[in-house]
């Protein structure tokens, strides 16, 4: 492993240079330097950082956990996807990438020299479209303003505490999926919520008092983007009369859209794989391919 490192130029390195790293070029929300901070704070796993310098700048890093693993896989127990990986790395900058994965980011396509992104139509990652056609934009307003006069009412994550998240996105994530999805616990939920709450953003959609769809998610803040990602939300079925999870998925667009334009930062915005079963997300997003490194 050292040697293949050093081969290609990459250093060992820790915890500072890599936040630095991150801050000044940007990632995704499963390699913020909070979230690793978090993880690292429970001693559960083992954390390698590695950076490449260019004329004495460090220009490019990333980290390891649990050995050989690219990145941070903890996906199945905490609500941080693992679905795509963008690691800090200078706009120009190319480097050899010495570890295997198959989750890079197509925002890295013309950075990772042995990475390849052909042939990859069966593992595509849900990227929220930049733009939205102006009818587009006023029939999803009309729906929205229409169903918070019928006794619809939105508030943000951020006004809530912790455990009142968990329990109302584990209640609904049991309406929708019942026992055929895996649920985050509460314990997991709050704590990571709790030790994060500058990450939190997302909303609630309540109606008549009720809560019936949730959306919890998380925002990576770098120098010159946002990265926001959400996994599976939850919803109440049996309310027929609107549809709750996609005015709520239209509300965080909207939220996150004018936070970047506010603080003149990119925008990237995952809701996770594709899969023609969830064709439902091509009405707000775009499918992008997740490269694989080739690596002896």
């Amino acid at each position: 492993m050292g040697f293949r490192h050093s081969l290609f130029g990459w250093e060992r390195s820790h915890f500072t240079h890599y936040q630095a790293a991150y801050y000044k070029y940007g990632g995704s929300v499963n390699t913020h330097p909070d979230i690793i901070n978090f993880f690292m704070q429970k001693k559960e796993k083992d954390f390698a950082f590695w950076h490449y310098r260019r004329d004495g700048e460090v220009t490019a890093a990333y980290f390891t956990s649990d050995e050989n693993t690219f990145g941070l896989n903890v996906w199945r127990d905490y609500p941080v996807s693992y679905d795509e990986i963008i690691i800090p790395m200078a706009a120009d900058q190319k480097i050899v990438l010495p570890v295997k994965t198959n989750r890079l980011s197509s925002s890295l396509r013309g950075n990772i020299i042995n990475a390849t992104y052909a042939f990859r139509e069966k593992r595509k990652v849900c990227l929220i479209k930049t733009s939205f056609s102006g009818k587009t934009v006023k029939k999803r307003n009309g729906e929205l303003k229409k169903m918070l006069a019928a006794g619809g009412e939105c508030i943000p994550l951020r006004e809530m505490s912790p455990a009142d998240i968990a329990d109302i996105y584990v209640h609904l994530f049991r309406l929708r999926f019942a026992d055929s999805v895996r649920c985050y616990n509460r314990k997991n939920i709050t704590e990571l919520l709790t030790a994060l709450p500058h990450m939190v953003t997302g909303n609630v959609l309540f109606f008549e008092g009720a809560p019936v769809a949730i959306d919890l998610v998380l925002c990576a803040r770098s120098e010159k983007s946002l990265y926001f990602d959400v996994p599976n939300g939850g919803i109440d079925p049996s309310i027929t009369a609107f549809s709750p999870g996609s005015l709520l998925m239209w509300k965080n667009i909207v939220d996150a859209r004018e936070v970047c334009r506010n603080e003149n930062k990119a925008m990237q915005f995952s809701i996770g794989l594709y899969d023609k079963k969830w064709d439902y997300k091509l009405l707000w997003a775009e499918t992008q391919p997740t490269g694989k490194s080739l690596v002896l």
